[in-house]
């Protein structure tokens, strides 16, 4: 069962990406449509589906960089990442709140009404604008906490 573990989280990773990138493309062109069922031998709203969908996907970054100690490249260090479940969880919220912040920047591109309304239909705050903001902000802060993490210490004299 154990050399299982890694390609089912490999899987989840990138199925569950692809699954929300799949829920994100409705939003952005047809959010009317996001209460609808993704299947009807699956009867699961749209928008539950992408929810949970980028919770697998996150989920699964995470484990796998705790053990790997490889982000993608982009918020990779400039020296070899550290293990470990803050490094992989810092590495995890750049990614995953660049990705939010681009979703929504696209959808207020696309039907711009939507920024003030509530992100998701599981809880009334908050809206998507605040929720792009924050997202921003939360992977300015995780990637800068990165690179001071990984800084080279200074070294005098």
């Amino acid at each position: 069962m154990k050399q299982l573990a890694r390609p089912l989280t490999e899987v989840a990773f990138v199925h569950g990406l692809l699954g929300w990138l799949y829920v994100a493309a409705c939003a952005a062109t047809r959010p009317e449509e996001l209460d609808v069922a993704v299947a009807t031998l699956f009867p699961v709203r749209r928008d539950t589906f992408g929810a949970g969908c980028f919770a697998v996907s996150a989920l699964a970054a995470f484990a796998l960089q705790v053990r790997s100690a490889a982000g993608p490249a982009p918020w990779r260090p400039a020296r070899p990442a550290r293990r470990g479940p803050v490094d992989a969880a810092l590495r995890t919220v750049v990614g995953y709140a660049l990705l939010t912040w681009a979703y929504l920047c696209v959808n207020s591109l696309t039907h711009p009404e939507t920024v003030g309304r509530q992100f998701t239909h599981f809880v009334p705050v908050p809206t998507e604008g605040t929720t792009a903001a924050v997202c921003f902000v939360a992977s300015a802060a995780a990637l800068l906490a990165l690179r001071v993490r990984g800084a080279e210490p200074v070294r005098h004299g």
